[in-house]
């Protein structure tokens, strides 16, 4: 205890040794609660390492990199992750009201961002479905053919995300939207078309591609009527593996003879005795998904459909699997609405910087020619880089 003097100073007057304890060391200093604290410095990190899918831990690793050590951050891994936790906490009960309110500021602020929703009977999010105007004006330029995939798992509610992908110039994946749905089923699907095609001002694809699915493949045939419907191939084709079993999935002989197949035959025709030859050289004529895959072989095979225009994106397999990547980095399947958000903005500023940089390429740099011909020459001049 102190007491004040009438000098001003003051005195201990009382002290008991029993409720002292050791003073921590200098290096232990920075441990102490009173002299921790979470500053706007370590939240603004915090959010940005949120938005970049970087964990709390490596967040911690970073700043410590930015101050020089441990002892200059100011406060500890726990601290940070606290704050963490709290904001989920503070954000679990609105999260997604503050998810469709973040939906109508950014509409307000420039009404080329379009979006729609629908709520259940009890206010739970049923349906949503977002597209901003960059979005919308890519779906206008490069259109014509749209992959549309519902196999990501990206947030904590087990709801369905939805993104419709295409290509642009540069032979880049492009996001034309995105939607999050409750469930598979026909009227969720035949829903959402209806709102991409408003979205678009009523413009259809001339082709859309998808996983095999009958309810989405219901909804097709009744909203997108005149436009053609294919399956993925890389959603197929990594079922094969699967469904021919290990003993003919390690035989290079099958799998070269099964891609040259699918790949390079040039009619229908060529195909099918290729198919039928395989099917009996190799004792395949039990294999149910074999004789499905056959029977649906004009939704998916590039012989039957050679006369459409595929913008690249089904001879290409691996355009859905890189979309899963892309999104894998910037998603997953713990994330509340809000985070989701935060997410998928850095991914689609990400995809769109990228297709600044090809510009860029294409606008300041010559490729090289091989022949030295106009025709050539005149490619050169007239397409970017990447369809040159």
């Amino acid at each position: 205890m102190f007491k004040r003097t009438d000098e001003g100073k003051f005195e201990v007057s009382k002290f008991y040794e029993g409720h002292s304890h050791r003073l921590v060391s200098p290096r232990k200093k920075q441990l102490l609660r009173s002299v921790r604290s979470v500053n706007n410095v370590h939240k603004n990190l915090l959010f940005a390492c949120n938005r970049a899918n970087v964990g709390t831990s490596k967040g911690y690793q970073i700043l410590k990199e930015q101050v020089g050590s441990y002892e200059n951050i100011g406060c500890t891994q726990r601290d940070l992750q606290k704050i963490s936790r709290n904001m989920k906490e503070l954000i679990k009960d609105s999260n997604a009201d503050m998810f469709i309110e973040n939906f109508k500021r950014k509409h307000e602020m420039n009404n080329s961002f379009f979006y729609e929703y629908v709520s259940d009977n009890v206010g739970k999010l049923k349906y949503v479905f977002w597209a901003d105007g960059i979005s919308r004006k890519n779906y206008s330029l490069f259109g014509d053919v749209v992959s549309f995939d519902t196999t990501y798992s990206t947030n904590k509610y087990h709801q369905i995300f939805a993104p419709f992908t295409g290509v642009n110039h540069h032979r880049q994946s492009i996001t034309f939207g995105a939607a999050f749905l409750n469930d598979e089923k026909e009227e969720s699907f035949v829903w959402l078309f209806e709102t991409f095609l408003k979205a678009m001002g009523g413009n259809k694809p001339v082709m859309i591609i998808t996983y095999q699915d009958q309810a989405m493949t219901n909804a097709i045939e009744s909203v997108f009527k005149g436009s053609s419907h294919r399956f993925c191939m890389w959603h197929i084709l990594k079922k094969l593996s699967e469904k021919v079993g290990g003993t003919l999935n390690d035989n290079n002989d099958f799998n070269n003879r099964f891609n040259s197949c699918v790949w390079n035959s040039e009619s229908s025709e060529e195909f099918e005795f290729e198919w039928n030859d395989i099917i009996s050289g190799f004792g395949l004529e039990e294999n149910g998904w074999l004789s499905t895959m056959y029977e649906l072989r004009r939704m998916w095979i590039p012989a039957y459909f050679k006369d459409i225009f595929m913008a690249g994106i089904l001879r290409t397999t691996s355009r859905s699997e890189s979309e899963n990547s892309f999104f894998g980095h910037f998603l997953n399947k713990k994330l509340n609405l809000v985070e989701f958000w935060m997410r998928f903005d850095s991914a689609l500023e990400a995809q769109r910087h990228k297709e600044l940089l090809a510009d860029n390429a294409t606008l300041h740099s010559i490729p090289a020619l091989k022949m030295h011909v106009d025709l050539e020459k005149h490619g050169r001049e007239i397409y970017t880089h990447e369809i040159f």
